[in-house]
């Protein structure tokens, strides 16, 4: 955090400056502290404008997945493979509790081991290979199989998208950017049903398998913008960076 601590540092030299007004100086030098420490520790964007598109873009296209699953997973069990109600109700209670257990017992320990970003790659991963493999599984059994992989990558996913916004937003400006990424989602559960409810009136398989590829979009984005912005160092440290391979500093991501 060399670069923060420096520009902290400065606050009060540049504020005595000759020639200057004190009040201003002194505003300057904090804000360039804040735009310092938020490019070091924030994974996704050096800039206000970019984390924050980087963040709500994933939001979108995991939603558009998540959508998909909550509006045609029951009726695919039902039409499909023949569940009956209380059949569809045993299934969806197992897949809870699989989900509950991961976001109590593997969250954390995922986090520490591989990093918050990384973590997140990892639960877009499993959503997107989730949704892709219930469309493509022959039977019941696999189906099942498919849809613990995508409750299993939900609660790796969800807790991560609070923890960016503190990281790359401003504390000023947090209520607006959460505000902005609940709109974002709203969105894309309100449409994103209607389009992949025509995908699935032509072929189930279709369905699925497309909203798979929308969330393996979100994953790439994510791992793409924390390459950009942090380098390629540091995988296997807890998500902790010194060096890129371009010789640039990074931080934790």
């Amino acid at each position: 955090a060399a670069a923060a601590a420096a520009a902290a540092s400065k606050v009060d030299d540049v504020a005595a400056g000759p020639g200057s007004s004190g009040a201003a100086a002194r505003a300057a030098a904090e804000g360039g502290a804040k735009e310092a420490a938020m490019a070091i520790s924030c994974p996704l964007g050096r800039g206000l404008v970019a984390a924050v598109t980087t963040i709500c873009a994933t939001s979108f296209l995991y939603n558009a997945g998540q959508s998909t699953f909550d509006s045609f997973f029951p009726v695919y069990l039902s039409q499909v493979l023949g569940l009956g109600p209380t059949q569809i109700g045993g299934c969806l209670t197992a897949l809870a509790t699989v989900s509950f257990t991961i976001s109590t017992a593997g969250f954390a320990r995922m986090q520490k081991a591989i990093g918050l970003t990384l973590t997140a790659v990892l639960g877009l991963c499993l959503v997107s290979a989730g949704l892709a493999l219930i469309g493509l599984a022959p039977g019941a059994e696999l189906t099942m199989a498919a849809a613990v992989l995508y409750v299993a990558g939900i609660p790796l996913f969800t807790p991560a998208i609070p923890i960016l916004l503190m990281q790359c937003v401003p504390s000023y400006q947090r209520g607006a950017v959460m505000g902005l990424d609940s709109a974002v989602n709203s969105v894309a559960r309100i449409f994103t049903p209607i389009l992949f409810g025509k995908l699935y009136f032509m072929n189930p398989t279709l369905c699925f398998c497309a909203s798979g590829a929308v969330v393996s979009a979100a994953a790439a984005l994510v791992m793409i913008r924390r390459v950009m912005v942090m380098g390629t160092g540091g995988w296997g440290t807890g998500g902790s960076v010194s060096k890129s391979k371009s010789g640039g500093g990074a931080a934790s991501s």
